[in-house]
């Protein structure tokens, strides 16, 4: 089977993570799946990006690994945005 064609690579934002040793524990938990090539997670940018086969692991394992390492996680794409901007309201409000 030809893996390059179920590679996927996805983007968590994680929270509660406090110091170097979370962004390890938490790649050590996601590398242990089944599937999954890579986990670099950051702690400065609060994300971890995973490199998976797809037929192999599944986006919902790779969240529970992160939540099993006791944080938080959502995509990247589905993290609100309007947390930036909050303090503008505040100022013009």
């Amino acid at each position: 089977m030809d893996t390059t064609q179920t590679q996927q690579t996805m983007t968590w934002k994680v929270t509660g993570m406090h110091c170097s040793s979370c962004s390890i524990l938490i790649d050590e938990n996601v590398e242990d799946l089944e599937g999954v090539t890579s986990s670099n997670t950051s702690m400065k940018k609060k994300v971890t990006t995973v490199t998976f086969d797809i037929s192999r692991c599944n986006p919902a394992q790779i969240a529970a690994a992160i939540i099993g390492a006791g944080y938080q996680a959502a995509p990247a794409t589905d993290a609100p945005r309007t947390a930036r901007r909050s303090w503008l309201r505040r100022a013009t409000g």
